[in-house]
């Protein structure tokens, strides 16, 4: 069941990417982000009721969820949906979902981990393949290479937000709520953000994107879920290879869904193909 959970995450997380993709086009990144967050927080907090017993919300330890919330979903998925509008899906998306590199190194230095050879080999072939991505020259488009930095400060948000949902999770094993805290967390702070760049003015939904968004949202929130069942399922050297396959899933939606917005060349599929292997090896490291 824990592979059929996270192959099903990954599947999910990669159909969300590309209905995201659709719905920037007559939206942006700020809105992408907002709507995503709130759909999840909305879904996750009606299942709290339901698992989730009162007590635990008195657990000083919900503290490491909303700041994790904050980091991420909330910083690193709207820098996610920053680098899809601005370099696209098939660069982007391998990019941040390099996360668990960041989050190896994080716990290197503040929870006191081995940073072993198979750890190395993985950070070069993960920076191996961001370095090709970024190279690469779009067949449609105009994109500047400074733009990379988006998804890569999104992986360093997810990154950070591992560590400190792990840090919760040790103190108070509830995932639902650590789910629900984080999304709604991460909402506000969309929501914020979305103020502070301009509220209403910054806020740009047609009804074609918000069809494309809101199901983006459903999708990621599934994922979401998904991950959780396949961890109450599995170990996590089984289920976090499996998830962090997403970018592969996606190259190939890509190739399918979205030819008349992106162009995968030769040097996409291998810089992409490069991050999730070193990704993989990394998190696979016992």
């Amino acid at each position: 069941m824990a592979e059929y959970f996270s192959l099903q995450a990954a599947l999910f997380f990669s159909i969300a990417h590309v209905l995201i993709r659709r719905g920037l086009v007559e939206s942006n990144a700020m809105t992408g982000s907002f709507i995503s967050l709130s759909v999840s927080a909305g879904a996750l907090m009606l299942l709290v009721p339901l698992f989730v017993p009162l007590s635990s919300f008195w657990n000083w330890a919900i503290i490491y969820f909303i700041v994790a919330g904050i980091f991420a979903p909330g910083i690193g998925r709207t820098l996610s949906y920053v680098g899809i509008e601005r370099i696209g899906v098939a660069r982007s998306v391998p990019i941040v979902n390099s996360s668990p590199i960041f989050a190896s190194i994080f716990a290197v230095f503040y929870l006191g981990e081995a940073w072993v050879l198979q750890n190395i080999i993985g950070t070069l072939l993960v920076i191996f393949g961001v370095v090709m991505l970024s190279l690469v020259k779009p067949a449609k488009g105009q994109w500047r290479k400074m733009d990379v930095i988006y998804p890569i400060l999104g992986a360093i948000a997810f990154g950070m937000s591992a560590n400190l949902r792990k840090a919760g999770l040790e103190v108070l094993r509830v995932p639902i709520l650590a789910a629900a805290l984080t999304a709604l967390t991460a909402a506000f702070f969309s929501f914020t953000l979305l103020q502070f760049k301009g509220g209403k003015a910054a806020f740009r939904l047609s009804r074609k994107s918000a069809a494309w968004l809101f199901s983006a949202g459903f999708f990621n929130t599934v994922a979401m879920l998904s991950v959780f069942y396949a961890l109450s399922y599995g170990k996590v050297v089984i289920v976090e290879p499996l998830v962090s396959s997403n970018p592969v899933l996606t190259l190939i939606l890509t190739g399918i869904f979205l030819k008349d917005l992106e162009v995968l060349s030769s040097r996409v599929i291998v810089g992409a193909i490069l991050t999730v292997v070193g990704t993989i090896l990394v998190v696979t490291v016992k």
